[in-house]
């Protein structure tokens, strides 16, 4: 979910329930705490890991989450960061008993709205890197996006009595859960169209487009579901190993390179794994590639697809029994 929803809808429910307002920025800063992760992630371009240090990794599960948003809070309390934020906002940053305990609920709400977006959050990391989805909304929901900035806009240059409060918080609720219960219908009848328990079903940013992802041992396929006209208007059908030039010793490289942490990472973050695998004077170069993503990519402009290409594949050559990222 988008910024401006995981930290207005903290406030709305903070400021309805009354809230001091010590415990209500702890709380909306509780519901922003989880993504400071966009400030870490270059640690693993800097040396490559499989801790979950990326976005959506690490800061977005419940036992790492309670320690992000003691963090952040603490750092929101630092004389320099508070005299900054109080030129544009009012709020005061404490470190209590209480303001700790509202600053994991917002974490909780935080880990809730990204729950519900496709590949959502690792919430029981360290205990298990599996990530729990609901698979209803896309990363963003643009509708979401266009209301909680719009209330934001509107808070901010109109402080409110709570009263008023309460009606933003029905009028998000409202949208949310009607966006919620239109996509969800979107996504059974995407899943009773392709009637199998083998196909599962993915978001788009309309709530009626859906994707599609059919896996066996030896394909992926993957289809494109028009809601408003119940039909599938695409497929396209990847190899898992796709053998471009053949030589010795594949089964060894492909064991080499799943050792690399960054194709343990990428293996985490995609809906599914190929790869392509070619062979060059018993060197191997193997093209590991999200083929949802590939497909996705079509439909967008050439720019943004270049850009995007670098999350949707890694290349990795193996010579002599050693791996390396190119």
């Amino acid at each position: 979910m988008d910024f401006f929803s995981h930290a207005l809808l903290p406030y709305l429910l903070g400021n309805s329930s009354r809230l001091k307002k010590e415990e209500l920025t702890a709380f909306v800063i509780g519901g922003i705490a989880p993504d400071i992760d966009v400030f870490i992630i270059w640690v693993n371009l800097v040396y490559p890991n499989f801790f979950l240090i990326t976005h959506r990794g690490i800061t977005h599960s419940l036992f790492f989450g309670f320690f992000t948003g003691i963090a952040v809070l603490y750092l929101a309390t630092r004389n320099r960061i508070k005299s900054t934020v109080t030129r544009y906002i009012d709020f005061e940053p404490l470190i209590t008993r209480r303001t700790v305990m509202f600053a994991y609920a917002g974490v909780v709400i935080h880990l809730f709205l990204d729950y519900v977006t496709t590949r959502g959050v690792p919430l029981f990391y360290p205990l298990s890197p599996l990530r729990h989805s609901a698979e209803v909304f896309f990363y963003t929901d643009i509708y979401l996006t266009i209301l909680s900035l719009i209330i934001i806009i509107y808070l901010y240059k109109k402080p409110m009595q709570r009263k008023s409060t309460v009606k933003f918080l029905l009028v998000f609720l409202v949208v949310f859960a009607g966006l919620g219960s239109l996509r969800i219908e979107e996504k059974n009848s995407a899943e009773a169209f392709f009637s199998s328990a083998e196909i599962k079903t993915y978001p788009t940013m309309s709530p009626f487009d859906w994707y599609a992802l059919e896996e066996n041992s030896d394909t992926i396929k993957i289809y494109d579901y028009k809601g408003l006209e119940r039909k599938s208007m695409h497929n396209q059908t990847f190899s898992r190993l796709n053998i471009m030039s053949s030589g010795d010793g594949l089964n060894s490289a492909l064991d080499a390179a799943g050792e690399l942490p960054q194709i343990k990472m990428f293996k985490w973050r995609a809906y599914s794994v190929a790869v392509n695998a070619s062979s060059n004077n018993g060197t191997w170069n193997l093209e590991y590639f999200d083929p949802l993503q590939k497909t996705t990519m079509r439909d967008i402009s050439p720019s943004l697809s270049r850009i995007a290409r670098g999350f949707g594949s890694v290349n990795v050559t193996v010579k002599d029994g050693k791996a390396v990222v190119s």
